[in-house]
């Protein structure tokens, strides 16, 4: 019987995986794919989002904040290169900058730091290359880009050092409730026997 079994190893499983392998229980990790981040996680745009666009109040603008709080440690203590160089909501238009004003109310209630509205003139000392049809922008310095694929590699490798188990090639075909948990079909010939079940899987 294993404690936990995530299905997914894209960015959310290996991360589900990295944080379980901490304690004392046993995680079980499939994969459809022969190996991992092979779906949205290797081709998404590699931001760390501030947590400006999320709605205030929810789970996903709480969680988004102190993410993008935690990567700069976390991608340092994995080894995985990060760089914290912020992001612009860029408005072209008067109308546009009515998102940019919303935008920055939201963040605000979101609790991210730093946020600021940028006007034309503004925005063109901090990049220059940017079109001089530009009319503001909005400023989150806690934003970054990281790769990825590293990243979830990175806390893939760390989840298995401590103790998790990662198989590849192991697409999961059904799940059923049992009296003690659940019970997981892999590949159509297989069962898994478990306590708790992470969905992190993609389409």
């Amino acid at each position: 019987m294993v404690d936990v079994t995530i299905i997914g190893c894209g960015i959310i499983g290996a991360a589900a995986a990295f944080e379980l392998s901490k304690y004392n229980v046993s995680v079980l990790v499939l994969e459809k794919e022969n190996d991992i981040a092979l779906g949205a996680t290797r081709a998404n745009s590699a931001i760390i989002h501030a947590g400006y666009d999320p709605k205030p109040g929810t789970i996903m603008a709480r969680l988004n904040v102190r993410g993008c709080e935690m990567a700069k440690q976390l991608t340092s203590d994995l080894d995985v290169p990060y760089i914290n160089n912020g992001s612009l909501v860029l408005a072209f238009s008067e109308k546009e900058m009515e998102t940019v004003r919303m935008l920055y109310a939201r963040g605000n209630e979101n609790g991210v730091p730093g946020l600021t509205i940028l006007s034309k003139e503004e925005v063109l000392k901090m990049e220059p290359y940017v079109s001089e049809e530009v009319h503001g922008a909005l400023y989150a310095p806690s934003a970054g880009i990281v790769n990825p694929w590293e990243y979830a590699i990175a806390m893939a490798e760390t989840a298995v050092k401590n103790g998790a188990e990662i198989r590849l090639n192991a697409k999961v075909t059904g799940i059923s409730k049992t009296a003690s948990g659940y019970s997981v079909s892999v590949n159509e010939h297989e069962s898994i026997e478990t306590r708790y079940v992470i969905n992190a899987a993609g389409a």
